[in-house]
This record gives structure tokens, sequence and C-alpha cells, in this order.
């Protein structure tokens, strides 16, 4: 017994012996990490004054150029300023800003791969919009305002700002439910058409008015 009792305990100090040499391997790991970032991080500063240095006798009236890093907030200011309460919403057409700047608590958006909605603090993000409903909640579930659009891209940033550029937006009461059933109609009809004749431009500006008229049709129905 006293023999096995040995062996146990010789075990167990291997073992724990193991565990530290494993932990001690870790932080020289995690040390060796943030040496290099910041030997890399001084290797660039060392690169833009360089070139700014050549750039200088050159340059003649032209500002210094801005390099990208420069608008790079670091992970320490990131997480001293936290989550914002609200998301900062821009919504733009070519010929007209719906909102610029607009704070609210959510936006759906109905991406090509799927709706999904942005709060504050969402992951950078950038989507191509298909026909459907951009639904912004100013207040959640109180005050929410729906637009429906053709198509276009959202951008999400990392600073809880969110854009939404759209060839066409339409508030949804402007919405004309009988107008739309004869417009889908009508595209239906002529996408039969066209796919006989085989003119492969008809087909798809037909298939476009069936794609949008159908996402208008269902977005009044909602």
């Amino acid at each position: 017994k006293q023999e096995t009792r040995k062996m146990s305990l010789r075990r167990a100090t291997q073992s724990g012996l193991s565990v530290v040499r494993r932990m001690e391997a870790a932080q020289r790991g995690l040390v060796t990490s943030a040496l290099r970032l910041d030997e890399e991080k001084d290797q660039s500063a060392e690169q833009k004054e360089e070139f700014l240095k050549k750039f200088e006798p050159i340059g003649g009236t032209l500002a210094p150029p801005e390099f990208p890093s420069n608008f790079v907030k670091s992970s320490g200011e990131a997480s001293q300023e936290g989550t914002p309460d609200k998301l900062k919403f821009n919504f733009f057409m070519p010929h007209d800003t719906v909102y610029r700047g607009e704070q609210v608590d959510l936006v759906l958006m109905p991406a090509v791969t799927g709706d999904f909605g942005v709060m504050p603090g969402h992951v950078p993000t950038v989507a191509e919009l298909r026909p459907g409903l951009v639904t912004i909640h100013k207040e959640m579930d109180k005050t929410v305002e729906k637009y429906f659009v053709s198509g276009g891209f959202a951008f999400v940033h990392d600073d809880s700002t969110a854009d939404v550029c759209a060839v066409e937006a339409v508030p949804l009461e402007d919405l004309d439910p009988e107008a739309i059933k004869a417009g889908l109609a009508d595209y239906t009809s002529k996408l039969a058409s066209v796919q006989a004749k085989g003119d492969d431009y008809e087909i798809a500006a037909a298939q476009v008015g069936v794609e949008v008229y159908s996402a208008m049709n269902a977005a009044v129905g909602n």
C-alpha cells in the first residue's frame, strides 16, 4: 500500500509540474506576441516617418498624406468608449436623403443573404440589399417607420453607425396594393411571353419586374 501511495504521489507531482510548464509556456507566448506587436507598431511608425521625410522636399504645397492607421482606433480607446445606447443611422438615395445621423434603436434590412437587424455594437458588415422592407425602430416597437427599397447596399461600421444606400425608397403607406397587383400580373405575363422568344435582355428585365412587384406585394400584405 505504501508503494502504491508513493507511485500515486509521484504521478500527481509530475502532472502538476506538467500543468505549470504549460502555463509558463503560454505566458511566454503571450509576452512574445505582445512584444512582436509592439515591434510591428514601432516599425510601422518608423516607415511612416521615413516616407514623410522623403515626401516633404517634393510635396510643395500639398498636405502630407494620411495613412489608414491614422483612422483606426486602438483597442484601448474602443474599450473605454463602450457601446452607445443608440445606433446612428444614415439613409441615402441618389436624389434624396431620408435620414442623416438619426438616433435609432434598431434597423431591419432585407439582404440578399437573408433579413438581418442592426443594433448598437453590431459587427462591421457590408451587405447587398434585395427588394424589400427597411424597418426603422426609432424607439423599440413604439416609433417604427417602414420603407420599401428596390435594392442597394448596407454598411455597418464599428462605431455603431449604419448606412443604407438605396436606388429607390418609398414609405410603405405610399404603396398602392391595386397598382402592385396589376404590375405583378403585367410582368408575369411579359416574362412568359419573352421566354418563348429567347431574348436574354427582355427576360432579365421581366424577371426584375416580377421580383420587385412580388416583394412589394409581400410588403403591403404584412
